[in-house]
């Protein structure tokens, strides 16, 4: 029997991850066209707008063949389209999860367009515009997820998430929930990479990750039969927003532009194009 390194495992668990994707997404340059709107000035790099992005999370973004080449999905599409409505072109800044921030802030990009939840924590930092609603959802193994029927019944259990992610945060809250009601703790472990998380639940490190909803129906999909989700855990009671630094002059510009794209049913038929549901765009 061959050994594998951790990183070898990784790589199979996001190869798996990501089998399967919808060939309906975007995998060229833009298309060019007349812009729709005039372009924001204070760009990171004229005649484009950069967008720093972690293609590391299946069906927002992530590359086409699994580790390299063009990034795909929602996230990446409604970017490009974006950029196409102020006769721009895209350009991604590829970071981990945890240097998305970092990188707005330090001007290496002029917007997150990555899956980011509009927490407290994050808008007090940086401005965003709404985009698609969001929460957390619970995935477990097939013959384990039906014991996770409510948030307390994660109190004692070994959970896995991404670090850095508003999920991890949730669990480090559930913490408190869990003592108050007199029950262990959640016993939390974060993982750079999505398809870490994967790995964690599959080889028996963790009993349950916690993911967004979107990302943890696609993670389900992709992987039946080793792993399944729990409905209804937590409530969808946030949004996902695209991000801009605090009282930037591009924040308002952007936001209108958003809200262009919901109404003329761009954003719409990006998400039915990566096969989400189209309402979920519905946040204006």
């Amino acid at each position: 029997m061959p050994k594998f390194t951790k990183a070898a495992m990784a790589a199979a668990a996001l190869a798996l991850l990501l089998s399967g994707c919808s060939a309906a997404a975007s995998t060229t340059a833009e298309e060019k066209a007349p812009a729709a709107a005039e372009a924001p000035k204070w760009l990171a790099t004229s005649g484009k707008l950069t967008l720093c992005i972690d293609p590391e999370y299946a069906p927002l973004e992530y590359y086409a063949n699994g580790s390299s080449g063009n990034i795909i999905g929602f996230d990446a599409d409604a970017a490009r389209a974006l950029a196409k409505h102020w006769g721009l072109e895209a350009k991604f800044e590829v970071t981990t999860f945890d240097g998305l921030m970092p990188g707005l802030q330090s001007r290496r990009c002029d917007a997150i367009f990555g899956g980011l939840y509009m927490s407290e924590a994050r808008l007090a930092v940086a401005d965003a515009a709404p985009v698609m609603n969001a929460g957390p959802s619970i995935l477990a193994g097939p013959a384990t997820v039906g014991q996770f029927k409510q948030p307390l019944d994660l109190c004692g259990r070994s959970v896995a998430a991404q670090t850095a992610s508003s999920n991890a945060a949730r669990i480090n809250t559930l913490k408190d929930e869990c003592k108050a009601a007199g029950k262990d703790e959640p016993k939390l472990t974060e993982y750079p990479k999505t398809a870490e998380t994967v790995l964690a639940v599959m080889n028996g490190k963790s009993e349950a990750l916690i993911e967004t909803n979107v990302a943890a129906s696609y993670m389900a999909a992709q992987n039946e039969g080793k792993l399944a989700l729990a409905k209804d855990v937590f409530e969808t009671d946030t949004t996902f927003g695209v991000f801009t630094r605090k009282n930037d002059q591009i924040s308002p510009v952007l936001a209108e532009a958003l809200k262009a794209l919901h109404k003329d049913g761009t954003l719409a038929r990006i998400a039915t194009d990566n096969k989400l549901d189209p309402a979920i765009v519905d946040v204006h």
